[in-house]
């Protein structure tokens, strides 16, 4: 199946300044087999559930990203939200799975 990556141009260069993570590299973290996702939070007026992936880049840094699942039945959209370095809980989370 294939994967699409999506996102709003003008929220993806205000995440590359505030953050210094452009969603290119963002998007990486879901060719880490060993990315964690779990639920964000449901946008009641956009009726969305975000998600919130851990994972890791080609360059291993170790990235949060918020996104919304927009698949269709022949592809698999992610648009994404938002993205930054994880901090220590996160980084727990993520290496928990190896213990």
């Amino acid at each position: 199946m294939r994967v699409r990556f999506t996102w709003d141009r003008a929220k993806a260069e205000r995440n590359q300044r505030a953050h210094g993570i452009s969603f290119p590299m963002a998007a990486e973290i879901f060719d880490d087999p060993n990315h964690v996702v779990g639920n964000n939070y449901f946008i009641e007026s956009d009726g969305e559930q975000r998600y919130q992936a851990i994972g890791m880049t080609r360059k291993l840094v170790l990235l949060v990203v918020v996104f919304v699942d927009r698949s269709q039945p022949d592809t698999d959209v992610i648009h994404l939200i938002s993205a930054r370095k994880a901090v220590d809980y996160e980084n727990s989370i993520y290496n928990d799975q190896f213990r």
